[in-house]
């Protein structure tokens, strides 16, 4: 009935203007087939104050929301498991907006085809005059001890749908949801057999003008569900009007998994600089803040591009800053902070006291006062909020990702959150895919990092020896 897994979501949120407002909880139900496979449910921080109103309804109370992760935090995991899926809601409009509008604000294209089960009750049952959630949890015995909240209701609109598997033919199900989906538009210059034969596996996807030119690299668990996303009638971002009009040839690269897939997406945006993707600098043009000391045994900071990063150097790097600008005021606001000394950090220049130390601010390193002891001391406690965070292994390890139902898979070689090497493997033997010298790269060390911290996913890896790496 289905031609791609569901993503049945539901939320909660400060108002009813996604413009606004924001969500306070949400859950999603990721179905494939007729099995429930993963369940997912968080508050999340809206970072505005919730009314007493809202508190009521649901039950959620500012007090409850404090600690809870913002939606930026969360922004990975949630594109994980809605990518590439049909998205289900009661009332969809109003959850698909405001996801939308979130995800707009972290720079985040979001254009899922939706399903939306109120228009399916009235499609089904024209002869009831109401369809909200309560009114069919009451028609058909569904049970609820969590109302009003995201995973309470999201379990609400799955009873429904299996509901409907017990009382209709497969055919007529299938007509109904087909009618109401969101019906892909193809774009004019692409052929239709295309999208067609793309895999329904997770890789990455290139959108090509008909002179060759790239205009968007992205990835998905389900390439081919995520390219009728972009193309779906109803979503109106103007980039994504803009790449319907120009797209004339679209390439897909599978991968085993969702790791290689986003490592993947991250090389491909830096070596093709699509038009229409945003403009991934990884190391290029960012500037590193490294730890290191004076002559004299105070802790200061050398500023260098990022791209220069050696792994050793990684170990002490305090921040990643987009401009010097950007780092030097960072640098400001830590010595305000901590008392420490502009001299000494490199953002004075001349001999005898900084400026902080004629106002009282400077305990006078800048003057041999304060020991090298004392000062680095505060040193080290201003500049652990931005730091890269330490390697968790005692050398290189090994990332092994299998594909899902197949005797073949991608390993991925990494050592101080540098990508040293990659390569592919199945029944014929093993085949490189990539292979570089040790060089920090941003988007690969938050994609590496947000890879460790997924809550309930088993890592699959090795620590290697650096013999080994050698012989790999």
């Amino acid at each position: 009935m289905y031609d791609s897994d569901l993503a049945i979501v539901d939320i909660e949120t400060t108002g009813l203007s996604a413009r606004f407002n924001r969500i306070i909880e949400i859950a999603i139900l990721k179905v494939r087939g007729a099995e429930l496979v993963e369940s997912y449910s968080t508050l999340v921080d809206p970072e505005m104050i919730v009314s007493p109103y809202i508190e009521t309804l649901t039950g959620i109370t500012n007090e409850d929301l404090r600690g809870a992760p913002t939606f930026a935090t969360i922004r990975d995991d949630l594109m994980g498991l809605l990518d590439g899926a049909l998205f289900v809601a009661h009332n969809a409009r109003f959850d698909y907006g405001f996801l939308r509008e979130e995800f707009r604000r972290e720079g985040v294209g979001f254009s899922p085809r939706c399903l939306c089960t109120l228009r399916l009750s009235r499609l089904l049952f024209p002869e009831c005059r109401r369809h909200s959630l309560d009114r069919i949890m009451e028609r058909f015995g569904i049970t609820c001890t969590e109302r009003h909240r995201a995973l309470g209701d999201a379990t609400v609109v799955w009873d429904f749908m299996k509901t409907l598997h017990d009382r209709f033919q497969k055919e007529e199900l299938t007509q109904a949801v087909a009618k109401l989906c969101k019906t892909p538009i193809y774009p004019p210059l692409v052929e239709e057999y295309q999208i067609r034969n793309l895999p329904e596996t997770a890789g990455v996807y290139m959108f090509y003008s008909q002179e060759g030119t790239p205009l968007y690299v992205g990835k998905s668990t389900n390439i081919k569900g995520r390219v009728l996303g972009h193309f779906s009638d109803g979503h109106g971002f103007v980039k994504e009007a803009h790449i319907h009009r120009q797209v004339a040839d679209i390439k897909a690269v599978p991968t085993a998994g969702e790791l290689g897939a986003l490592l993947l997406e991250a090389r491909l945006i830096k070596e093709l600089q699509p038009l229409y993707n945003r403009r991934s600098k990884g190391g290029k043009g960012l500037i590193a803040a490294v730890k290191t000391e004076d002559a004299s045994g105070y802790g200061t900071i050398l500023l260098k591009p990022a791209s220069d990063l050696s792994p050793e150097a990684v170990r002490q790097t305090a921040g990643i800053f987009k401009t010097l600008k950007q780092a030097k005021e960072y640098l400001w606001h830590a010595a305000s902070e901590h008392r420490l000394c502009p001299c000494v950090l490199g953002l004075e220049k001349g001999k005898g006291p900084c400026s902080y130390r004629q106002l009282e601010k400077c305990e006078g390193p800048c003057e041999g006062v304060e020991t090298p002891l004392r000062y680095n001391m505060r040193f080290i406690e201003a500049l652990e909020g931005r730091s890269i965070r330490t390697w968790p292994f005692a050398g290189p390890i090994l990332i092994e990702e299998r594909a899902e139902g197949a005797e073949r898979g991608e390993a991925f070689i990494i050592d101080q959150w540098c990508l040293l090497a990659s390569f592919e493997y199945d029944e014929q033997g093993r085949r490189p895919t990539y292979q570089s010298a040790p060089a920090f790269d941003h988007d690969i060390y938050k994609i590496i990092l947000h890879y460790f911290r997924r809550p309930g996913k088993k890592l699959n890896l090795r620590e290697i020896s650096r013999a080994d790496l050698e012989n790999l």
